[in-house]
């Protein structure tokens, strides 16, 4: 009942709320309402949104165990299977990061329910939507949060119950949503494609006038010419031509596509989005700025400029939320993005010739890097004899 009570409470305070009904409509200057569905619809917001989940869902997350100064993969504890395969029984390791992403992209914040037994250990990581979160800080820094479960249920939970994944933040405890806040720039976006959409529909009808000399004496006569004029330019009669008689004159008022400069407007919106998610262009589809010889320079700066920072949050939140202090001195969660930093063939080869040849990597540790079997013998480490070290 008193579950209940807090739920009918919080529910009235939203619908009542003006300023909450303005946040839920997302109006824009544009007139286009703006949220995180809205802003899906806008064909490079979920490009973005779509390279960026499934860049850091693709990499390999591995639970890392430290032995002296070499680490190794801690297979045999629970939490390398729940981050490396799958958090729960209903989804992979895949399908959980590139939800968790998307609701960062989306909105600033991700969450999941941090299941233990009774002793502590944990059991699996269930997904909340963040629309359904709400976290505060209290007097002494710590965390308390709220969730609305499916039944409207208000459900309290302790900071050591929740997995927080935050993007940019300016309080350190909500990360900011760059949907509300880049909304003006989306809502041109959509009002763009409305545009588009309408356009098409009407079959790029004519916008303007008809004009005669004096004045219909009848006025349902103007308004079946008026009818007959629409009728013959629109639809499946848009490209017909259309015959004017009795002194009528079409007189145009509204600019055409490339009046407004509609094509590069268009382009720019896409550059601008690609701006807000820090995605490289080309990544979208965007090519106009790539050429085939820097295409392979802007990969690599996909990784190091925009998705290295989301994995640096992934791999810190694992370490603050899912490790207790001691185990945080020998275990740790870190992505493999070597294939993703790969050159082409020739660059890779002279790369691991210079490794190897100052005896820094073995051939193993190459064979591990390209994807191969280990061989025998392969551990060893080599250096060139006719080097020796110049004291002099």
């Amino acid at each position: 009942m008193f579950l209940e009570r807090i739920a009918r409470k919080q529910a009235a305070i939203t619908e009542s709320s003006e300023l909450a009904k303005l946040i839920l409509a997302g109006g824009t200057n544009s007139g286009m309402s703006v949220n995180a569905e809205s802003a899906m619809r806008v064909s490079a917001v979920y490009a973005c949104v779509r390279v960026l989940s499934e860049s850091v869902a693709q990499l390999p997350f591995i639970y890392y165990q430290r032995e002296g100064n070499k680490k190794q993969r801690a297979s045999s504890r629970r939490l390398y299977t729940l981050l490396h395969d799958a958090p729960n029984d209903f989804q992979t390791s895949f399908g959980w990061r590139e939800t968790k992403t998307a609701h960062l992209c989306l909105r600033g914040n991700a969450y999941s329910f941090i299941n233990r037994s009774i002793t502590g250990d944990i059991l699996e990581l269930l997904p909340m939507h963040p629309d359904r979160v709400d976290v505060k800080q209290n007097k002494d820094y710590s965390l308390s949060y709220t969730f609305l479960d499916q039944d409207n249920v208000v459900i309290p939970l302790r900071q050591d119950q929740v997995f927080r994944l935050t993007g940019m933040s300016l309080d350190g405890v909500n990360g900011l949503n760059p949907i509300a806040y880049q909304r003006e720039t989306l809502g041109i976006a959509l009002a763009a494609d409305k545009h588009t959409a309408l356009s098409f529909k009407n079959g790029s009808k004519m916008t303007g006038i008809l004009k005669r000399e004096g004045h219909f004496k009848d006025k349902d006569v103007a308004k079946r010419v008026k009818e007959s004029w629409d009728e013959s330019v629109s639809g499946n009669n848009a490209y017909s031509t259309p015959v004017l008689e009795d002194g009528l004159n079409w007189m145009p008022v509204s600019m055409t596509n490339k009046d407004a400069q509609y094509i590069e407007s268009r382009k720019y919106q896409t550059e601008d989005i690609a701006r807000i998610f820090r995605v490289p262009p080309h990544k979208i589809g965007h090519l106009e700025q790539s050429t085939n010889n820097n295409i392979e320079h802007q990969g690599l700066e996909f990784v190091t400029d925009s998705l290295m920072p989301w994995l640096i949050r992934w791999e810190q939140s694992v370490v603050r939320d899912l490790l207790t202090m001691e185990e945080r001195k020998r275990y740790f969660a870190e992505f493999l993005v070597d294939g993703l930093m790969r050159g082409d063939t020739a660059a890779r080869g002279d790369f691991y010739t210079k490794l190897f040849n100052m005896g820094a990597i073995s051939p193993n540790e190459i064979r591990a890097k390209e994807n191969m079997n280990p061989r025998k013998d392969g551990d060893d480490y080599y250096i060139q004899l006719n080097m020796e070290p110049n004291n002099a």
